[in-house]
């Protein structure tokens, strides 16, 4: 939820004032719980020998999906 300031209009009878909108968060604003160090990590991904694509936590290394 975002607070918007919203102006008032008069002709059609919409009170100003601030109002709380529904707004979609951005990709690079969400992380993953890492339970190796117990807090929010941020993750890379990496091609495996065999073409597979993986996720892994950028502090330590270790893969997400196997």
């Amino acid at each position: 939820m975002v607070k918007r300031i919203r102006s008032p209009i008069p002709q059609v009878n919409k009170q100003g004032g601030i109002i709380e909108k529904a707004m979609p968060m951005p990709l690079s604003k969400v992380a993953i719980f890492n339970p190796g160090s117990k807090k929010a990590d941020r993750i890379g991904f990496k091609t495996l020998t065999d073409g597979k694509k993986v996720r892994f936590f950028k502090s330590n290394g270790e893969m997400i999906d196997a």
